[in-house]
């Protein structure tokens, strides 16, 4: 009996989706939780997960095709049953193919036959080339998808000394493996290059050849941040459209796409059916700054630690002091959520998506942004699950990175509050009846009546700014 797949719901709001393409093909094997197909969604296009294993039979849907939520897209049997008719069949044409033959031989031949049949052909194995000559074997090309860090795969041989464009190799050079690390190497004006251990590390993950990284440290050492901050100029250059969306030309008409169209539907129902107020709270954040920088000048970490990170690790911290804040409004009633998994809102091409931080409240610092860089990275390539798009309890806009020094937002139902993030901004502060500089950020929280009255909210950004103000809790 043939198993139905489905159209799933990956998100909140879908409704229905369309087949981008099929990874998989009819008498293709599935196993649980492969990707079987690339599905654009209302927020994004996302992959199409099994949830049985078994082999690929039918597919209903063809490419380009629409369907709504639930609507079968395939079938799929399971593995056992195909083999059962792969093994019959086979086993009818052998026995098919044993009687022809036997009909054309006397008695004796085909008996003989029959005992012996079907006989293997011998086959001389290749003789396995020697153990002491691994320079004669072939080597694999070496790749470069778009000229993205993140997308290279370089062979063993090429590490070393990477080319800009590298192509297939027929075999090393004599010397393939270096005895020193490449950033040991000559720079090529005469100079040792300098770059600590975890720099080289990072850029050895990542496919970089480190000297083309420009070295900000003491005697122009190349750091783990350099790294970081190449790597991320460089998926900037390539994902584009992840800071740049797109502007319409003047004159012109355009269809709202899937993604705009639940955008407007969703941001009108907030406004008609939730009633925001809005509550802004300056904050200091010049201790902040100096434990982002102090972490990124020991490289306590591996990844490069965000402002965004900082600012989702301290809403969780406030969000489990203040649950209330962490709730939805349904069917005239309050429901405050077990778990606090916060949404960051990432601008793309065609709009804006929600990627969801799960569990806040038990994730390090480090966690959260090994997460954040992880969702951030799926946001300009695609390639989301469901989980990753759901689910989300509490939402944070940051336009701090344009320079944005004030603004709100509007809340994803049916979450109860979103916090506006705005830039990091040197302004005149009053210190001990003294006027200074010093480092500030607003922030403005949009929070829904119907759960929240005014003083919560106060105290609940009171409680955030407090983390922020004393940085060194969320490190615990």
């Amino acid at each position: 009996m043939s198993n139905e797949i489905t159209m799933p719901k990956l998100s909140d709001t879908m409704e229905e989706g369309k087949i981008l393409r099929w990874l998989k093909h009819p008498g293709d094997k599935i196993g649980r939780g492969e990707a079987i197909a690339e599905v654009e969604t209302d927020k994004a296009d996302m992959v199409l997960e099994s949830f049985d294993e078994g082999v690929l039979e039918q597919i209903k849907l063809n490419e380009g095709e629409s369907a709504p939520v639930g609507a079968v897209i395939a079938t799929m049997k399971s593995a056992g049953q195909k083999d059962s008719k792969s093994e019959s069949k086979s086993q009818s044409k052998s026995d098919d193919k044993a009687a022809s033959t036997a009909s054309m031989e006397d008695p004796g031949t085909e008996a003989a036959a029959t005992s012996e049949s079907p006989k293997p052909i011998a086959i001389k194995p290749k003789a396995p080339e020697k153990k002491d000559s691994p320079k004669r074997s072939i080597a694999p090309a070496a790749v470069v998808t778009d000229g993205s860090a993140g997308d290279l795969h370089v062979h063993p041989a090429m590490s070393a000394n990477l080319s800009a464009a590298p192509t297939a190799i027929a075999a090393p050079p004599p010397h393939s493996e270096p005895s020193a690390p490449a950033a040991d190497a000559d720079a090529g004006d005469g100079h040792r290059l300098r770059a600590s251990p975890l720099a080289r590390r990072a850029a050895e993950e990542a496919g970089v050849d480190i000297t083309h990284v420009r070295g900000t440290g003491p005697e122009g050492r190349v750091t783990k941040r350099d790294v970081d901050n190449f790597l991320r100029e460089q998926q900037l250059f390539k994902f584009r459209r992840l800071v740049s969306p797109r502007e319409g030309a003047p004159g012109s008409r355009e269809e709202l796409s899937a993604m705009r169209k639940t955008i407007a539907k969703r941001m009108a129902q907030s406004k008609r059916e939730i009633p925001h107020f809005y509550v802004t709270v300056e904050v200091a954040m010049e201790d902040a700054v100096r434990l982002k920088d102090s972490l990124e000048a020991t490289e306590m970490f591996e990844e490069a630690i965000t402002y965004n990170d900082i600012i989702v690790k301290a809403c969780a911290l406030a969000l489990g002091r203040y649950p209330r804040i962490n709730a939805s409004y349904a069917d005239e009633g309050i429901v405050i959520h077990p778990n606090i998994n916060i949404g960051v809102a990432v601008a793309v091409e065609d709009g804006l998506i929600l990627p969801v931080i799960h569990g806040c409240e038990q994730l390090s610092l480090l966690e959260i942004s090994r997460a954040a860089h992880r969702l951030v990275a799926k946001s300009s390539r695609g390639g989301f699950t469901s989980d990753e798009l759901s689910g989300a309890t509490f939402s944070i806009s940051n336009m701090g990175m344009l320079g944005i020094e004030h603004f709100a937002a509007v809340i994803v139902p049916p979450q109860a509050a979103i916090l506006a993030v705005s830039a990091i901004k040197d302004r005149p502060v009053v210190r001990n009846g003294q006027l200074a500089v010093g480092k500030t950020m607003m922030m403005t929280g949009s929070f829904d009546h119907r759960i929240v009255d005014g003083v919560v909210a106060g105290r609940f950004l009171q409680e955030l700014k407090r983390f922020l103000e004393n940085p060194s809790s969320l490190l615990l």
